[in-house]
This record gives C-alpha cells, structure tokens and sequence, in this order.
C-alpha cells in the first residue's frame, strides 16, 4: 500500500484541548467510502494509454484519465448514496495516486443524514486508504433537528486516514458547530478515540446546546 506524503510538521506549538470529543462524529465513514469507491471505480473504468515497450522508471505522466465525469451509487431500494464529481480525473504509475481536479462529493449515512467535500484540489492513493483535499477545503455534516447541529470544517489541507479513521491538517482550521467556534494552526482528530486536538494560537467561542 502506498502512502501520501505528509506535509512536515510546524515547531511545537503550545497545545489547547477542549471537549471536542463529539466533533469526532465529523469525520463519516460513508465520505471515504464513496471517495474510494469513485477512485476503484476511475481506476477500472477510465480508458487505457496504448500499450508500448515498458521504459526502466515510471515517469510522472499520466496513463489515462476521465473528463467531466460524475458517478452515482444507489442502494437496492434505488435511493442515492454516494455521488462523486470532478473537472477532471488522472492517475499516474510512478506514485500509484489519482489526482482530480474540484472534486465535489456528497455521500448519504444510514441515518439519512448528507455529508458534503468540495475542494479545489484531491489526492487519493490506489487503494483509497489515504485522500487529501487541497485548496478550500469545506467538509459539511449535515445535524439532527434537536439532538445534533450541523458542523463544518474548513482548511487548505485535510488528510484522511480510513484505515485507522482519522483526519490530519497542518493548514490553518475552522470548525463550526452549531453556534460554537474553534479555530487552530493544526488539527489531529482520532474518531476511533474520540479526541479531537486543536494546537496554535487556539480560539474558541462555546455556546450551549438548548435543551427541550
């Protein structure tokens, strides 16, 4: 399995930790899904460059490519799960990565909630196991009337991690939640924990949830 590179981490900075731990709830699983999905799915489908006499080293130049593509999943029952856009879509031999170009996906949880990405920009490895969104960034949860707001999360960079359920930015963030306000140099969140870690010059504005 390949890897993304990672960007290289900033000088310690001083850490803030709040609790945070049900914006970890942000991080869906149906997301990386219907990205990895769209990835396999481009990886099989896109055509073919012509075969030629295979060089020493791979170079960095894509061997094929898809153009204004959409995909959409459904379910049995005919209702759409997952749908997958982008510009432009290219893979490339040497790093084994898929690159698109304004990516937008929005993917729908057992629960009926929409979970929503747009980015300028996306990475994925061959396997789906890493994505990247780079360049406005916007990733939105859609909440449940009376038990749990929408929430959203903006940055230049957002790394997901779906083996191990976690998600990565060195970028700048901006989480929102509900009326509540967070905002750090750096995020690591570990939904499988439950913790969520903001760092760098860290600002919260927390307003309690109204009950019934």
């Amino acid at each position: 399995m390949n890897s993304l590179q990672r960007l290289p981490p900033p000088p310690l900075l001083l850490t803030w930790r709040a609790r945070l731990d049900k914006l970890a709830a942000f991080m869906p699983l149906m997301l990386l899904a219907a990205l990895l999905w769209g990835s396999v799915w481009l990886l099989r489908n896109a055509p073919q460059a012509e075969l030629s006499t295979p060089s020493s080293k791979p170079s960095h130049e894509p061997d094929y490519f898809a153009q204004d593509f959409t995909l959409k999943t459904y379910s049995l029952q005919g209702e759409l799960k997952s749908f997958l856009q982008g510009r432009s879509s290219e893979h490339y031999p040497d790093t084994l990565t898929n690159f698109i170009e304004q990516p937008v996906v929005h993917s729908v949880s057992l629960s009926g909630r929409l979970t929503t990405a747009i980015a300028k920009q996306s990475f994925s490895n061959e396997d789906g196991s890493e994505i990247q969104l780079i360049g406005q960034a916007v990733v939105h949860k859609q909440g449940l009337q009376g038990k749990d707001p929408d929430m959203t999360l903006r940055s230049d960079f957002i790394h997901f991690f779906a083996n191990t359920d976690k998600v990565l930015t060195y970028a700048p963030v901006k989480i929102e939640r509900g009326d509540s306000r967070f905002e750090g140099q750096k995020l690591q969140a570990d939904n499988l924990n439950q913790r969520f870690v903001l760092q760098g010059q860290v600002k919260a504005l927390l307003v309690p949830t109204q009950r019934p």
